[in-house]
């Protein structure tokens, strides 16, 4: 059987690289700066280019949380790629 995993990591087309970190609740509540950190499962920083997940949440809680923040970083991605002329839009 698969042991399922959360990735450290991951590459999006042209170099846009998304890091990858599980945090305790605490770091939660810290990283989130506008009181809701204790409701968040995820975030998505955008400046930092960093993904963060809860760690204390079951591995396919984690999972689901990581495919949501993703369509984020997907999406700044996109606004990144055409707003810097590396990719166009149709």
């Amino acid at each position: 059987m698969r042991r399922l995993t959360i990735p450290k990591r991951v590459q999006l087309p042209f170099g846009y690289v998304v890091t990858i970190k599980q945090v305790t609740d605490g770091e939660m509540e810290e990283i989130v700066e506008d009181g809701t950190g204790e409701s968040v499962d995820g975030y998505w920083d955008p400046d930092e280019r960093v993904l963060y997940i809860r760690k204390s949440l079951p591995i396919r809680r984690r999972r689901y949380i990581l495919a949501h923040e993703l369509g984020h970083a997907w999406n700044d991605w996109q606004h990144h790629a055409m707003d810097n002329g590396i990719a166009s839009n149709y």
